[in-house]
């Protein structure tokens, strides 16, 4: 095996630890129990179309009106008061800093050898 399918190789078994850590189950269970949940659903979707409208106009240079800004904080406010979405979007921060830290750790190991 050449260096670059051992590396292959260890990739996807470092995948395999990964899914096996409660980090990870944690965020997949948030996140199915999320998507289980109606109105957290639409809460999530809401946000996402609305985040999407905002980042549509500043990119074509149309600024965002107040009575806009309004809208979103108050849709942000409303999806952080329901315990489904708080609880997915804990789970998710948690995993995506753990997967930092690993991407982090790869490069210190990067590193040591340059």
């Amino acid at each position: 095996m050449d260096q670059i399918e051992e590396l292959m190789q260890k990739s996807i078994e470092l995948g395999k630890s990964i899914a096996q850590t409660d980090i990870y189950k944690e965020f997949k269970q948030a996140e199915y129990d999320l998507f289980q949940n109606t109105e957290a659903r639409k809460l999530v979707e809401d946000l996402q179309r609305l985040k999407q409208e905002h980042h549509g106009k500043l990119m074509a240079g149309i600024e965002i009106t107040k009575d806009e800004q309004e809208k979103l904080k108050e849709l942000e406010q409303n999806c952080i008061r329901n315990r489904q979405v708080l609880s997915s979007n804990n789970a998710n921060s948690k995993f995506q800093e753990f997967m930092e830290q690993i991407s982090k750790n790869i490069k210190i190991g990067i590193k040591s050898v340059d």
